[in-house]
């Protein structure tokens, strides 16, 4: 089933799963969790959600990484100078959202306690209140998953290596509506967060 089939056409889902991952040493996206890579399970939340389409951003391992995806229907956009930066993956993937688009979630593979429930939390959230930036909050931040309106498709594209995602919540503070997430607030970036996460597994 292609996602555009279900229930929220005018919402992108755009996943970053370009990195190397250096302070992991491999790339996230591959690591799996209860037998099912991190993208595999992203993409899994995105399709359940029902979005007019989902985008992916590969650059490190990009065929390993596309492999382990299941589905068809996904955009791929295959980012060359991934190593640039988080800010540029972005931009590469904000590029080819839909004219049709009114809203784009950045959904990370490394925030893996969110699920679709937290995912339509922050939906609901945005369908009532569509011209703001709506993103997740724990531990007193703002972080992802964030839903940009269409207002700022543009500044997206122009994120980079020095300035990425989290550039624009601060510099548009005033225009976000945030709802608590305490899911959010776990990832993986270093080799004790994967300690954590294959301690779930048991």
């Amino acid at each position: 089933m292609k996602p555009q089939e279900m229930g929220y056409p005018g919402l992108s889902i755009l996943i970053p799963a370009a990195g190397a991952s250096d302070r992991l040493g491999r790339p996230k996206q591959l690591v799996e969790y209860r037998g099912v890579t991190l993208i595999q399970r992203t993409v899994d939340k995105a399709f359940a959600i029902g979005p007019g389409e989902i985008i992916v951003v590969t650059g490190c391992q990009a065929n390993a990484v596309q492999q382990a995806v299941q589905q068809t229907g996904v955009c791929w956009v295959l980012h060359p100078n991934w190593s640039e930066g988080m800010g540029t993956s972005i931009a590469a993937g904000a590029a080819r959202v839909s004219p049709q688009s009114t809203g784009l979630m950045v959904l990370f593979c490394d925030q893996w306690r969110v699920g679709k429930e937290d995912l339509k939390s922050l939906i609901k959230i945005w369908e009532s209140e569509p011209d703001r930036i709506v993103c997740a909050r724990a531990e007193g931040r703002n972080m992802p998953p964030v839903i940009f309106p269409s207002r700022y498709f543009k500044q997206l594209q122009a994120l980079n290596g020095r300035r990425g995602a989290h550039a624009l919540l601060t510099d548009h503070a005033s225009r976000i509506t945030s709802v608590s997430l305490k899911n959010a607030a776990f990832d993986l970036d270093t080799m004790k967060d994967l300690a954590d996460l294959k301690s779930h597994e048991l």
